[in-house]
């Protein structure tokens, strides 16, 4: 049997595979036994990637809506009308166009993107599909540390003694880091949660702060304070390897043990004794959620001080680590996905490095910083975008789906039809990943390349070839024979990845970056013996306020994701197995659902499936009740894009709210 190595491009885990191939077609996969992530296992999504190879959802020709109808096109044709119309909308003010990348395209893809974007049509109005929570995580630990990505190493969670979970449920959605954790929890480490919901990993944990909503970071205060009060922390790191903590400890020793029981709804006791031991602990991780159910920068924030004030960073079994929950957004950051940023993290408005990079490509950059495409999206915020170049959009991260029915011109670049394919104006489809090369950069930094196993079923062209030819018809000639010669252009121009080449990824199982002339085999993780310069610790708003019910509105509404995220997920929805697993609670729940505790159903008087209107003081939607035990009393629970009320109820208030604010929404619950 032809069995064909690749990577898993569900989640950021970055498990190994091996692709059976046979007659043209890609029939089954078996995991990679010797894989340093995935150690010979895969999740549900990763056994069945094969399904979404085979679908028939593909985009096999180039399309021109004429009429408001689609009609076919050549890829010359495509790309004519695409430069005009995209020429129409390059004013002097860059507020009508902009780029939303996809977290799912491969590094040298997102790259070329990038390349379009800046040096073809002189446009910096760059962003990602699902970007907003990645984005913070990396702006907190690049100040801190210098580096823009997890401190720590996925192979050093057996090696950890105490490792920290918060607000996320990891099992489900990264269940092969899930299942390295909960390991290392049966070999002795102490497994901690912190969630305002009761998730698996809770109920896996040896101990679980079950918070009120919003007051997550006060809890991980909490743990600094009794970490100062009984001497608990490593003062000759903090002397030797880190700055500015002075501001941040006179914060924590400010809390008032009463404040802080009533806002977080936790027992004193239990959150000592979690200190106690965290502090004692020689090593430490904290895992968080990533992308669009990231949490803000001050929590993250004080994720990033707690551990260095124990000096948990930098050492081995060390790390704070956020997950991404798609398999290339770390990657894609990398390559400059931003309105702001070159890659890795270099930044726009040095002047430095936009000489390194105009020079390179032969062209004047514009200096001026873009704009975030989804606050151009809201006329109300900075901005208005009329024409959007978009790649691989997935409704499963669905923010600002709503907005793109106002733009007047779309230009849609992938490989499947979905629900946002129609709104395009021009279509231009892209081979899938198996259909050529690529590397994709996991959560852990680790780069791995995937190499072509099939030939395109259609007569598509992979994405790299597309955006060269893009770039040709618009004047500028790219040079490119494959994938491994944009990636020598990425190591030419970014530090952290100039030791990457094809040559030395065939003969690994990735390499994770920095990876220079200082690092050639990579960095496992962050070490504070060859650090540069001191650890800085974060600034914080010092602000702990938590949200409360009224009279009219009692209930706290907190959204996240769940199981159910991958059925609205574009690529399960072109699967049997995983989409039959994943719908399984959407076959009780047609219209979704909201989670009740038992004590506000008994008072409600309602049950499971019982119809209820959930009115906030930005809209109203009516799905059905699930009584549940993973709630607290006074707070109600519905995971994203789970049907289209539930969909359009949450848009309402990112309307008014604005995306970057919708985290917990007070309302009413009526019994229909």
């Amino acid at each position: 049997m032809n069995y064909k190595p690749g990577i898993c491009t569900f989640c950021g885990t970055g498990c190994g595979h091996l692709l059976k191939v046979t007659n043209g077609q890609i029939n089954g996969v078996f995991p990679s036994q010797n894989h340093p992530v995935s150690k010979g296992r895969l999740c549900v999504r990763g056994w069945n990637i094969h399904e979404l190879l085979n679908t028939r959802a593909r985009i096999t020709t180039p399309l021109i809506k004429k009429n408001d109808k689609f009609e076919k096109a050549t890829y010359d044709e495509a790309i004519s009308y695409l430069i005009e119309k995209l020429l129409e909308y390059s004013d002097s003010t860059a507020k009508e166009l902009g780029f939303l990348a996809s977290p799912r395209s491969s590094n040298e893809e997102n790259y070329l993107f990038m390349k379009l974007a800046r040096a073809v049509f002189k446009n910096n109005n760059i962003s990602l599909i699902s970007d907003t929570g990645h984005r913070n995580s990396l702006n907190v630990l690049e100040k801190g540390t210098g580096m823009a990505g997890m401190l720590g190493s996925l192979e050093e969670i057996s090696k950890c003694e105490f490792i920290l979970v918060v607000g996320m449920d990891i099992t489900e959605l990264n269940p092969i880091i899930g299942s390295e954790i909960h390991l290392a929890a049966k070999r002795g480490a102490t497994l901690v949660t912190i969630d305002r919901r009761k998730t698996e990993i809770a109920e896996l944990s040896d101990k679980f702060l079950f918070v009120r909503p919003a007051s997550g970071k006060l809890a991980l205060s909490a743990f600094a304070k009794v970490l100062l009060e009984e001497n608990l922390i490593d003062t000759d790191y903090l002397k030797k390897f880190t700055e500015g903590h002075s501001e941040y400890i006179e914060l924590v020793k400010s809390l008032d043990y009463k404040d802080i029981i009533t806002k977080t709804g936790c027992n004193i006791d239990d959150i000592k004794e979690i200190a106690r031991e965290f502090g004692k602990a020689k090593s430490g991780m904290a895992f968080f959620p990533s992308g669009i159910s990231g949490f803000d920068k001050d929590t993250i924030s004080h994720i990033f001080n707690l551990f260095l004030l124990s000096g948990k960073i930098g050492r081995e079994g060390c790390g704070v680590n956020p997950l991404t929950g798609i398999n290339n957004l770390q990657g894609s950051c990398d390559m400059g996905i931003a309105p702001d940023l070159l890659t890795g993290f270099q930044r726009l408005n040095d002047n430095e490095i936009l000489t390194k990079f105009s020079k390179y490509w032969n062209t004047e950059l514009n200096p001026i910083l873009g704009i975030p495409v989804y606050d151009m999206l809201y006329e109300n915020i900075r901005g208005f975008s009329k024409a959007i170049v978009l790649v691989d959009f997935d409704e499963g991260v669905a923010r600002g789906a709503h907005q793109m029915e106002k733009v007047e011109f779309i230009a849609y670049i992938g490989t499947y039809e979905n629900e946002v394919t129609h709104l395009a104006n021009v279509v231009l489809p892209t081979a899938s990943y198996v259909e050529c090369d690529g590397t994709f950069t996991n959560a852990e930094r680790r780069v791995q390349l995937t190499e072509k196993k099939l030939e395109p079923k259609y007569d598509v062209l992979p994405a790299w070839k597309l955006y060269a030819k893009i770039a040709e018809k618009s004047g500028m000639k790219w040079n490119y024979e494959s994938p491994s010669d944009i990636m020598k252009e990425i190591a030419d121009l970014t530090p952290s990845y100039s030791g990457i080449s094809y040559d030395k990824l065939r003969n690994s199982y990735g390499i994770q970056w920095p990876c220079d002339k200082d690092h050639p085999d990579g960095t496992r993780r962050i070490d504070i013996k060859n650090s540069k310069s001191k650890y800085k610790f974060a600034a914080l708003t010092g602000k702990f306020k938590t949200p409360s019910g009224s009279e009219d509105f009692p209930y706290l509404l907190i959204i996240g994701r769940a199981l159910d995220y991958w059925q609205k997920n574009n690529i399960m929805k072109h699967t049997f197995i995983p989409l039959r697993e994943y719908n399984a609670t959407l076959l009780l729940y047609p219209e979704g659902y909201i989670e009740i505790s038992s004590e506000d159903a008994k008072e409600l008087q309602v049950r499971d499936y019982s119809p209820v209107r959930v009115k906030s003081p930005y809209g109203v939607m009516e799905t059905k009740a699930m009584v549940s035990d993973r709630v607290k009393p006074d707070t109600v629970y519905v995971p994203y894009f789970v049907q289209k009320m539930i969909t359009e109820f949450l848009f309402q208030h990112r309307e008014i709210m604005h995306y970057r604010e919708l985290d917990v929404i007070p309302v009413k619950i009526i019994k229909v």
